[in-house]
Order: C-alpha cells, then sequence, then structure tokens
C-alpha cells in the first residue's frame, strides 16, 4: 500500500511521476525465534495506517483462530500469511511487504527466526 496523496484523484500521471522519483530503502528484520520481527512489521504498517480494511478484517479474525496476543489484536498475523505460519505462530518463509510515505518507499523482508527455515 502506498501513502495517500491528493494527487492520485487530481492527476494520476503527475502521482505516478513523483512515486518513481522517491528514494527506495529496503531492509530486513533479523533476530531469534520469538524476538518480534513479524510483530514489528505488522506495527510499523499498522500504526502508519497501510492496511486495507478487509486484510485489518482478517487479522481480527485470525487472531481470535490463531493469535498469540489474547484479545489484543496480533499484528504479526499481517505478514505471517501462510496457514502453517498462523497455525504454528512462526515465520516461515521470507514474507517482503512494500509500502511508501511521502518521502521514501520501502522494502521489508520479514525472515524466520527458527535455522531450518533460513535458507544459505
Amino acid at each position: 500500500m502506498s501513502h495517500a496523496s491528493p494527487l492520485i484523484e487530481s492527476d494520476i500521471q503527475a502521482y505516478l511521476e513523483t512515486h518513481e522519483r522517491k528514494d527506495l530503502l529496503r531492509f530486513i528484520t533479523c533476530g531469534s525465534v520469538d524476538d518480534g520481527k513479524s510483530t514489528l512489521i505488522g506495527r510499523l504498517l499498522y500504526d502508519t495506517q497501510l492496511i486495507y480494511e478487509d486484510q485489518l478484517a482478517a487479522v481480527r479474525r485470525d487472531t481470535t483462530k490463531y493469535g498469540t496476543t489474547g484479545e489484543e489484536l496480533d499484528l504479526a498475523l499481517l505478514v505471517d500469511g501462510l496457514q502453517a505460519e498462523r497455525e504454528q505462530g512462526i515465520t516461515i518463509d521470507v514474507a517482503y511487504r512494500y509500502f511508501s510515505t511521502e518521502r521514501r518507499k520501502f522494502i521489508i523482508a520479514d525472515t524466520p527466526g527458527h535455522e531450518q527455515y533460513t535458507r544459505n
């Protein structure tokens, strides 16, 4: 999801040209098992309001089924989308999330904490 801009509605071509010129920052999360890598990315997306309503509704629904945070919204579910990841509460495969702000575009890679899921 991208940063909402009034240019989108008035002049899509100008918006696309402006967006194309933004710097791109790529980064990864890495750490041990249960260090909160997926939750950090989910929190970043949630706090910047870059989540579609249907995504948020699915996470709310899945929080009651798979969540590890009690009644609180499990933001890791925004990144851990595989059924096995949700059932086990772990990241199995690298997940990439894209978003942008007024100044920059970002690509975040969420990596597994379990050694057996880390590829060389």
